[in-house]
Parts: structure tokens; C-alpha cells; sequence
């Protein structure tokens, strides 16, 4: 059996190497580098590169003249919150592609609220491959007005970045497998002030280039075999497959040698038929001939580019028409490729993720096989089958995953009181600075604790009767301010009104709120105690999209008060306390959500998550820990009445009416 790339866990990682590490730039002059695209100014300061940014100009690159292929790349930057900017990895600036634009792979700098830095964009050609939406550690580990450490790390078709020692991206793409590295300016339209972006202590190790070879020599079988050879013939160099409906059987283009982990690609134009290629497949004597993964081709276009395992779970991962629609070619020459890396599976055609599935618990290693669908009419071409072989040997050194004890309070913990004399204690958030703020709402303060000291102090007065509170990845706090009956952005000493009507009408009084991974947020909007100025009809969710858009999500509950997103934020959860209910729907896209559905016959004052999913309630006196299927699993019960709670590491803080307190949990908060 062949391993071209060894298996990579999905935890964090390491690459052990012994190769040296290069200094790319000297802290001097611009030796070794060139600039491409737009009229932004690169300058040297004190050994620092210094990106000014330049009005009506669009973005601008600092390139290394030397191209790379696998790497290890270090780098420091620090940026202003207002600018947006990248580092350019594996990119080309070619004649015949836009008349020689910069594109490829950006390693994103995003100091705004969505907090994208690590997340890799394809800078003008494909978009976003892969942001931080389900990855909030990744969105919350840069630091504003700091500087922040990348770590990237391109090997074959996988590219994983690293931000302040946090894993942000994990992309597995084969697109593009060698350019220069650039550090971006990006473009600000005509905006005349200048802002600016610093570089420093760039270092990278060179390892080699990752290159695509023959699998199938273009000449004879050689490597493959096949029980039909008339079904398959080779005419200049390309391999041809035909069969009539009448052939019951699937003819199968064999390979001789097993694979377990690799990245292959194939060319191919069907004409008739259903086809696909086989991986991780064993020969069968009867049948379908093989039992294994296959990727699929179809000349209609059905299901291609899907995952489907037969003599097993049929359909894995399938593809819409909508998707197929945008990057199938009928009757054309198609490019796809399949890389796996133990149990991720990823698919693209045409450039285009068409299936990607994780820890999938199936097949770990076989045959490759090329397809003929017995039962039909079959006519498909392939111009070249190849394998990615990596030179270096490189390998990831796994770290072990934490198996944890779900939320048990450790052995011995109590609660601890950490704050006492409020009146009523609420909106428990965790700060940039590691430090825990929370209101006490008729006093119209939010305190902030340091878990280092201990000290509780006063952080800002005059709140408005704020209750919850959340920052977002740029530093900023948002507070629901219910006798304001608004949501406020605190930054600094800047403030400012996020929202604070809905459709020409006051909200009702803003009770709490969780951001989402796009820049925007949800919020709760009831109404508690009097109710005679009450302009709106019903109490709901609302989502706030990062331009500011409000729009209403959810408008059929009694009084919403709770709110909280599952660990991957994929899944909204909303407390109606009134009713008693807490309600879970599926977040469709940002501000959309469906499939509404009961977690538990309990309402919450408050909510919080672990790295597991478990959610925590406040319910009649107790914390309530439930599954993400609704099973109650253990109840805490503090001192005093709960209004909220927040997990933090293992740390479990409570705001509960007249104190603050906390307890040790052997749980996981998810940052």
C-alpha cells in the first residue's frame, strides 16, 4: 500500500523539520522583492516594512521575486482597525490571466468586527475558501493595535495558518501549488487619510515543490487492468471507455497498487453515461465489480462531483444542481480532483469544492478505479490521470486531543464568591484582556473582574440598564441596553447606536445578544415590567447583519430572553422564558435560519456552551446543563438564584441577583 502524504489529524499540529529557516527580507532595502498592482507606499522604518495606503489605487503587493512551492512561512504585522489587507502565498501575476492582476492564495488581515485574520481568500479569481465562521477561537485570538504572529504552512494540496499560535484555516485545495508571497496594501477607494500596515521578522523554510505525475502513461495498461479491455482503448494518449446497455456488468479501469492518503486528479470529457473515479475501492467478483468511494461523473451532470460509496451508505455527500450548474461543463473537458487526508475527504471540479466530509468512519485505503456503468449507453474520456508526489518529509506531529468529562464539576469545587452587594447581576462576557465584565442593571454599572487579582472593578456608569453584553473579535463591546431600548457599540471611548427601532417603531428593551461569524449579531427584544409605551406588537429575534441591516427572525415566541450559538455555529439557540421553552434552529446563512424546533420544556434568563455542545440554562434557582439533544445531564446549584453564566476555560461565572460567583468545571468553554 501507497501513502503519498501521510494522515493528518484534524487537531492542531506541528511540523517537526530540520531544514533552516530564511530571512526574506534584511530590514534594510527591498532586495529580493517587487512591487505589482496598485501605487500603495512600502517604506523602511527601523527595520519594519511600512505599507501606506494611497487613495484611488487599487490593492498593492510587495512580492518576493523567488516563487515557492511547500513552505513553513513566519511573520509579524500589525495593522490599523480600519484597514483591511493580506499576505499573498502560491499567487501569479501572469500576461494572459486579467492582464496580469495579482491572484491566489490570501492569508487574510481583518481587524474588523467579523474577524477573519487567518482565514484564507482567493485574491481575484475564487473568493473565500475557507473563513472562520464555526471557528471563534481562530476570530478572537487577534489582537487590535498589536502585533500578531502568522504561522502558514503549505504542504501539497494542504495550506493550515496559524494566528497568535491559534489554528485558523485548514484548507486542502490543489489549485495552484507554487508562487511568490506578497504582503498586501489593500485598496481604500478615495479615501485621503492614510492608513497603514507594518511587516516584520519574515523568515520562512523552503521545501521544495509538490508536483503532479503520471499515473496513467498515455500508452498502454501498464499500472491498470480491467476484466472488459474491449470497453477501453487508447488513442493519442488518451484513455476511452465505451460500452452499450446491453453489458450488464461495470467495467472497472483498475489500478494495481493500493493508496491509502493522496491527492488525485483527473481529466476527463463524458459523452454518455454515468461514470466516476473509484478510490479507497476493493475488486468484487460479482456486481458492480468494486466496493468503494467513488467521485462522481455523469454526463447529464447528476450528482457531479458527490460522494457516493457503493456496497455501502450509497449517497455521502451530494452536490445541488444549483452548484453543479455553476461549475460542471457538459460535454466538455473537466477537471476534478480528490485529496484525503485519513477521514476528510475533499472533492473539487473545475476548481470548485464539490463535497468535503470529516471523520468519515468509512473505508481508510484501496484501489483507484475509472468507472463504465453497466446498463447504459457509455462513452467517456480520460486525458490524464495523476498522483501529487511531495519531495519533503514533512510530516504533521499530532498533539492529542483533550477527551475531557464533559461539564462534572471537578472533585471538591464549590462555588466561590468572587463579588457581592449588587442589586441584580446580569450579562456575563468575557473581554479581549481576559477579563470578565457583568452588569448590575438597576445600579446602571457594568463591573469587570480580573481573574489574575481578583479585583472588581467599575467599568462604565450610566448604562442605560444595560444587560447583555458581548465583545466582538475587534475589541468593541455591544450592550443591550434595555432602558435605552437599544443595542450599543462601546469602543474606547467611542460609543454609538447599533440599532434601536424596527420598521419606523422603538424596540421594546433589548435583553441579550450572541454575534455570529460574518460581523453581524442576533439579539432578543421582550419586554419586562411596564408595558403601556410598548410600539411593537410582538417580542422577537432580530439579526443585525456588519453593514447594520436589521432584519426580524423570529417573531412567533412570547417573551425571548437567552440567546446563544452551538460551538461550530451552525445551530441558533433561543430561551423563551415566558413560555417556559428553549427553541433550536439551523442557521442557514447570516440572519436565516429554519427548522424551528423544542431543545427542552425550560426557559433561561441566560445561556452559555461548551466545547461540546452542552448548553447551560438558568432555570428555577439551578444551573441546568443539557445535551445538544435535549437530555438533561446535571444540575448546579449556587448560592443564590441564577440570572446568567458564562463558561470561560474551565471556569464557570455566575451572575446571580446580589452576587457574582464561579465554580470549577471539568468542561470546556468554547473560548
Amino acid at each position: 500500500m501507497k501513502s503519498l502524504i501521510a494522515a493528518c489529524c484534524l487537531f492542531a499540529a506541528t511540523f517537526a523539520s530540520a531544514d533552516e529557516w530564511i530571512t526574506l527580507f534584511n530590514g534594510e532595502n527591498f532586495d529580493g522583492w517587487t512591487q505589482k498592482g496598485g501605487e500603495a507606499k512600502y517604506t523602511i522604518e527601523d527595520g519594519v516594512i511600512v505599507g501606506t495606503t494611497v487613495p484611488k489605487t487599487p490593492n498593492s503587493f510587495l512580492c518576493t521575486e523567488k516563487r515557492y512551492g511547500d513552505f513553513i512561512l513566519e511573520l509579524e504585522f500589525k495593522v490599523d482597525p480600519e484597514l483591511n489587507c493580506g499576505v499573498q502565498i502560491r499567487s501569479n501575476s501572469l500576461a494572459d490571466y486579467k492582464d496580469g492582476r495579482v491572484h491566489g492564495y490570501q492569508v487574510e488581515i481583518d481587524p474588523s468586527d467579523r474577524g477573519w485574520s487567518g482565514g484564507i481568500y482567493d485574491e481575484a479569481r475564487r473568493g473565500w475558501l475557507d473563513n472562520h465562521v464555526g471557528n471563534p477561537a481562530a476570530r478572537y485570538a487577534f489582537k487590535q493595535n498589536e502585533w500578531n504572529h502568522y504561522r502558514i504552512e503549505a504542504v501539497g494540496p494542504h495550506i493550515r495558518t496559524y494566528i497568535n499560535g491559534v489554528l485558523a484555516a485548514d484548507l486542502l485545495d490543489a489549485m495552484t501549488l507554487e508562487g511568490f508571497i506578497g504582503l498586501q496594501v489593500h485598496g481604500v477607494g478615495s479615501r485621503e487619510d492614510p492608513l497603514q500596515v507594518r511587516y516584520r521578522n519574515i523568515r520562512i523554510q523552503d521545501l521544495g515543490k509538490s508536483e503532479w505525475e503520471p499515473l496513467f502513461n498515455g500508452e498502454d495498461f501498464s499500472g491498470w487492468s480491467t476484466e472488459l479491455p474491449d470497453s477501453w482503448s487508447i488513442t493519442d494518449g488518451i484513455l476511452r471507455g465505451r460500452a452499450e446497455k446491453s453489458e450488464k456488468r461495470h467495467a472497472i479501469f483498475l489500478s494495481d497498487e493500493s493508496y491509502d492518503d493522496f491527492t488525485i486528479r483527473v481529466r476527463y470529457r463524458a459523452h454518455q453515461g454515468n461514470s466516476g473515479l473509484y478510490f479507497r475501492c476493493e475488486p468484487k467478483p460479482e456486481g458492480v465489480a468494486v466496493n468503494g468511494f467513488q467521485a462522481e461523473i455523469d454526463a447529464a451532470g447528476r450528482g457531479v462531483g458527490g460522494l457516493y460509496e457503493t456496497g455501502g451508505r450509497k449517497w455521502v455527500a451530494k452536490p445541488t444542481p444549483e452548484a453543479i450548474a455553476g461549475f460542471f461543463k457538459p460535454d466538455d473537458w473537466n477537471v476534478m480532483d480528490v485529496t484525503t487526508r485519513g477521514g476528510r475527504i475533499t472533492v473539487h471540479v473545475n476548481g470548485v469544492k464539490s463535497a468535503e466530509v470529516f471523520d468519515d468512519p468509512g473505508r481508510s485505503s484501496g484501489q483507484f478505479g475509472l468507472q463504465l456503468h453497466g446498463n447504459q449507453d457509455m462513452d467517456v474520456e480520460f486525458a490524464s490521470v495523476e498522483l501529487l508526489s511531495i519531495p519533503t518529509e514533512l510530516r504533521p506531529k499530532a498533539e492529542s486531543a483533550s477527551e475531557g468529562a464533559g461539564e462534572t464539576a471537578a472533585e471538591g469545587a464549590e462555588f466561590q464568591q468572587l463579588g457581592s452587594g449588587y442589586k441584580f447581576t446580569e450579562g456575563p462576557a468575557l473581554g479581549p484582556d481576559g477579563k470578565i465584565y457583568f452588569n448590575d442593571i438597576p445600579n446602571e454599572r457594568t463591573h469587570v473582574y480580573d481573574p489574575e487579582t481578583g479585583q472588581i472593578e467599575v467599568f462604565r456608569e450610566s448604562t442605560g440598564r444595560a444587560n447583555g453584553l458581548f465583545f466582538v473579535p475587534g475589541g468593541a463591546m455591544l450592550a443591550c441596553e434595555g432602558g435605552n431600548r437599544r443595542v450599543t457599540r462601546i469602543l474606547g471611548d467611542a460609543q454609538k447606536t447599533v440599532v434601536e427601532k424596527w420598521e419606523g417603531s422603538q424596540l421594546n428593551s433589548p435583553n441579550d445578544l450572541v454575534p455570529d461569524g460574518t460581523g453581524g449579531f442576533y439579539f432578543t427584544d421582550p419586554r419586562y415590567g411596564k408595558r403601556d409605551d410598548m410600539e411593537l406588537a410582538v417580542e422577537a429575534v432580530y439579526y443585525v447583519d456588519r453593514k447594520g441591516k436589521l432584519s426580524q427572525v423570529d417573531a412567533e415566541l412570547v417573551r425571548p430572553n437567552g440567546i446563544i450559538a452551538s460551538p461550530d455555529e451552525s445551530v441558533l439557540y433561543v430561551a423563551d422564558q415566558a413560555d417556559g421553552k428553549i427553541f433550536v434552529y439551523d442557521i442557514l446563512a447570516p440572519g436565516k435560519v429554519a427548522n424551528k424546533r423544542l431543545l427542552i420544556e425550560h426557559g433561561s434568563d441566560g445561556l452559555s456552551v461548551d466545547t461540546k455542545g452542552n448548553i447551560y440554562l438558568t432555570w428555577e434557582g439551578d444551573i441546568i446543563v443539557v445535551s445538544p439533544a435535549g437530555e438533561e445531564v446535571r444540575r448546579l446549584t449556587p448560592p443564590e438564584k441564577p440570572a446568567n453564566c458564562l463558561l470561560v476555560g474551565n471556569t464557570l461565572y455566575v451572575t446571580a441577583r446580589t452576587g457574582f460567583y464561579s465554580i470549577e468545571l471539568l468542561a470546556e468553554g468554547v473560548r
